[in-house]
């Protein structure tokens, strides 16, 4: 299994959009964030982010399966602003081996930052399982609060 991220290109943010699209769907039925939901991105704003954050797309062998957008605040800080996985490889143990090569990409940052919904407990337990702890919440529409998550890394002492 040949799994790896690499910066999109533009080309793909079609593609990516569509996937995009369909990992959030479900999010907007339960939550009904019109305003917020990445099911209700616009292409151009994609392709904005693409050009002036740390987007990457990840593959599976020859396939595009899903997107990461990744922000720095920093300070070796980033954000883990955005991931998405095409519904049909979820649940394949593919989550934590995308969460390390992203660290792999930054290997000077000091704390990773992230949220995810607040009735999302299969995220809520893949983040734990990976080193994230919660810090808090805020609430972006009567249904939604997401919670907010930071991983601090283990930096190697001179």
């Amino acid at each position: 299994m040949n799994l790896v991220i690499k910066r999109t290109q533009e080309t793909e943010a079609v593609q990516l959009l569509e996937i995009q699209k369909e990992a959030f769907l479900e999010d907007l039925k339960l939550y009904e964030d019109h305003e917020t939901n990445p099911v209700n991105e616009p292409i151009e704003r994609l392709l904005r982010k693409i050009e002036i954050f740390f987007h990457y797309t990840i593959w599976l062998e020859d396939e595009i399966i899903g997107g990461v957008d990744i922000r720095s605040l920093g300070e070796n800080t980033y954000r883990l602003n955005r991931i998405f996985l095409s519904n049909k490889f979820q649940n394949q143990g593919l989550g934590s081996k995308i969460m390390q090569l992203i660290e792999k990409e930054f290997p000077a940052a000091v704390e990773w930052n992230l949220d995810t919904p607040h009735l999302n407990k299969r995220n809520h337990h893949f983040y734990e399982k990976l080193g994230y702890q919660k810090v808090g919440q805020h609430q972006i529409t009567e249904k939604l609060f997401l919670y907010d998550y930071v991983k601090k890394m283990e930096t190697e002492e001179i």
